[in-house]
């Protein structure tokens, strides 16, 4: 089946950031030593099995969010997002291990899934009704950003997180499971999110937000990792901690966003699959 490429570009890194922020990951069970207190907030200077990496920017009246999860074999998943106050209206994940370049996008009330498949170009649709607290795991934090006072009393949050490799949303609570201090006596308010559904449970495991209470940054998660560990020919699941670093900027250093056209060749999910060189690309459809 031939293939329409997305409209790609090449966009200044450092042009108009909101937000950037980088993570390393470590696999739960061989998490390095000299890292204990990660969770406690210390600072892991080990070197990480994985790599995380975010930048939000303003696109208009949403914002755009980039991330990329990388690990020994090189960049393995990109996930792009448009979302307004973390409710997410497009999506786009180019995934490495699974071979599946797959789209969202909220029209007329309702939400869209497609999945190409890089292996052998076959495609899935999908569509199920819109729901507004529909979130992306890259925009999470900020839609659950205007629920803090809620949160910090204790309270659940539901939100729906579609899951676009297949194509429908799951929905997940996320609560305070306890205050702990960091080793400098700093608050910590310790997150846990879990599907709502006894069923979904018995698959995902919930997954644990370490935030700094007074600034509300994240700086630690643990819980199954978008990054897939290699073994052999195959990709499998990973429990990680990851240990996050936070870059605000108060403001866009310019309203202009630097675009230049870019080939095929850079950007098209095909050589995605085959390059070991950091990723440089938008997908915009």
């Amino acid at each position: 089946m031939k293939r329409t490429v997305p409209f790609l570009m090449v966009v200044g890194v450092s042009q108009g950031l909101l937000l950037e922020v980088n993570g390393k990951i470590f696999p739960k069970d061989s998490f390095p030593e000299e890292c204990k207190n990660l969770l406690q907030g210390v600072k892991c200077n080990a070197n990480s099995y994985g790599k995380y990496h975010l930048e939000s920017k303003k696109d208009g009246e949403l914002t755009y969010n980039k991330a990329t999860f990388g690990g020994p074999e090189g960049d393995q998943v990109l996930e792009q997002s448009w979302e307004k106050d973390g409710k997410v209206t497009k999506a786009i994940i180019e995934n490495r291990a699974l071979k599946k370049l797959s789209t969202l996008e909220v029209k007329d009330g309702k939400t869209f899934y497609s999945v190409l498949d890089l292996t052998d170009q076959s495609k899935k649709n999908s569509e199920e009704n819109w729901e507004d607290n529909l979130v992306v795991p890259s925009t999470v934090l900020t839609y659950i950003k205007p629920f803090a006072e809620k949160i910090t009393k204790g309270e659940k949050v539901k939100l729906k997180i579609a899951v676009l490799d297949r194509r429908e949303s799951f929905s997940f609570y996320i609560k305070k499971v306890r205050d702990e201090k960091s080793l400098d006596g700093e608050s910590i308010q310790v997150l846990e999110m879990a599907p709502s559904s006894l069923i979904v449970s018995l698959a995902v495991k919930p997954m644990y937000f370490y935030v700094k209470e007074k600034s509300g940054e994240l700086f630690a998660f643990e819980g199954e990792s978008a990054l897939r560990r290699k073994v052999g020919d195959s990709f499998e699941k990973m429990t990680v901690r990851t240990a996050y670093e936070y870059k605000n900027y108060a403001a866009p250093a310019s309203t202009k966003t630097m675009k230049t056209a870019a080939s095929k060749q850079d950007c098209d999910p095909a050589s995605f699959l085959n390059s070991k060189m950091p990723m440089k690309c938008e997908v915009k459809q």
